[in-house]
């Protein structure tokens, strides 16, 4: 026998509770009187006995004491009008009596009305599947969330976050709340009209002690919605600010997190690009100088044996930082003399050599194998080239806050061949990743030929 299914789409209309505390499908569906499926049966809650009496008495004393105030209030306003209008002589005191008998019957309405209030509450919490706890019916309820960030930006943060519409929205405003803070104080108040601190009242305070994370409180003030049976709003405000602030600060944290990792993958490629042109300006004159003393060995052992030794004395002092980003000038001018020394045993008679320099910076900090780049260029362009003998001299001095490094030759001086090899390209693009504008390198000619080579490093 066939059987048809018919699917039946049926909307209705549902209007949660005003409560905090979200309303589960269950609920929701007593509450249009239909019967709840079995995979939506709410888990029976059992709320602690202790803490409804607690709640309830709490709950009466508040109303008690918003009554009393209100009693008093209209008490001394009767009090000021009567005392005006009585007989100014007479023995007429009916009238002290019938105005304190009178407001007598008031004190017994919170008890039916808190009794409801309190019921229905617990009904919502109930079908809610939420059990009850002292915070849902505390009129000061706080929260504590710590910050990544320094207290200047925690502060920043806070007011940019809790003065927002979405924050005035979450806290059912109905569009931004009102705002007043107090910077020196690093604090804020947020409230849903004015004057703030009267009603409805959370307080942000931004502090911390030195060295420990930053803390931010978040707690209710004292109002006139004290003297109310509390439904959960303050701790459902309290909480709504926590999560928002906790929200922006793992944002910035994030975020932070993001730029150090940016910074420390431009380190490494940094530090990878200084290795790659290090490496090439190391093999440029270690192959040089294996040349020259390959021709010397089959001509003149003894000379070789002394380009040998001078090669042992440069490879000592080159070996420790050939993969460091820094050396010291006292190493780089070691360098320069035992490569020249090597060029000089080549050149005979053609290449002298001198170095000038204070004891006082030879412990400066100084690039590595960027001296003897200008050196070789010094004896490749301007002095190879020339046809008479020639010197070279280098000099390091301190001119204000730079260190100066020159390199001067008395060569052929500037021609169209000097730097088309990688040399001073690579001290360009070197001092450029190292110093960026603490640092220059400029190739003049000399007064009276030749070419000066000046190197000037600033203090970081």
């Amino acid at each position: 026998m066939a059987t048809s299914n018919r699917v039946f789409s049926i909307s209705f209309p549902i209007s949660a509770p005003s409560s905090h505390a979200p309303l589960r499908p269950a609920a929701a569906a007593r509450m249009v009187g239909m019967k709840t499926p079995f995979y939506l049966t709410p888990v029976e809650i059992e709320h602690d006995r202790r803490l409804v009496r607690r709640y309830w008495r709490q709950s009466l004393l508040r109303m008690w004491g918003a009554l009393a105030v209100g009693v008093l209030i209209l008490f001394s306003v009767a009090i000021g009008l009567l005392s005006s209008i009585a007989p100014a002589t007479g023995p007429n005191t009916g009238w002290r009596w019938s105005v304190p008998l009178s407001m007598i019957w008031p004190v017994l309405i919170p008890f039916v009305g808190v009794g409801s209030m309190v019921r229905h509450r617990l009904k919502e919490l109930t079908e809610a599947g939420t059990p009850l706890t002292a915070e849902m019916f505390s009129a000061r309820p706080s929260r504590m969330v710590l910050s990544p960030l320094d207290p200047l930006t925690t502060y920043n943060v806070c007011t940019e976050t809790l003065s927002g519409l979405a924050m005035g929205m979450a806290l059912g405003y109905g569009g931004p709340a009102v705002f007043s803070y107090f910077p020196f104080h690093g604090r804020i108040l947020i409230g849903p009209r004015r004057p703030v601190w009267l009603t409805q009242c959370t307080e942000v305070v931004v502090g911390g002690e030195p060295g420990q994370p930053v803390e931010v409180r978040i707690r209710r003030r004292f109002g006139l919605d004290f003297f109310t049976v509390q439904r959960g709003g303050a701790l459902h405000a309290v909480e709504s600010v926590a999560a928002h602030l906790r929200t922006q600060f793992e944002q910035r944290e994030r975020a932070l997190r993001a730029i150090r990792r940016e910074q420390e993958l431009e380190r490494a490629a940094l530090n990878a690009k200084l290795s790659a042109l290090q490496a090439q300006v190391e093999p440029h004159f270690l192959f040089n100088t294996l040349a020259n003393l390959k021709y010397l060995i089959r001509t003149d052992a003894n000379t070789a044996q002394q380009m040998l030794d001078h090669l042992v004395g440069y490879l000592q002092n080159a070996l420790p930082d050939m993969r460091s980003v820094s050396s010291t000038l006292e190493r780089e001018l070691a360098l320069a003399r035992s490569y020249l020394s090597i060029m000089q045993i080549r050149m005979g008679q053609r290449l002298q050599f001198r170095i000038e320099a204070d004891d006082a910076l030879l412990a400066r900090p100084f690039p590595p194998a960027m001296l003897i780049s200008l050196v070789e260029n010094a004896v490749k362009h301007g002095l190879e080239r020339a046809s008479r003998p020639g010197a070279i001299t280098i000099t390091a001095k301190q001119l204000g806050d730079a260190l100066c490094v020159q390199v001067i030759d008395d060569g052929v001086g500037l021609t169209e061949q000097m730097g088309q090899g990688f040399g001073l390209a690579n001290i360009h693009e070197r001092l450029q990743l190292l110093y960026g504008d603490k640092a220059a390198l400029s190739v003049t000619a000399a007064e009276h030929g030749g070419v000066v080579a000046t190197l000037a490093i600033n203090k970081e």
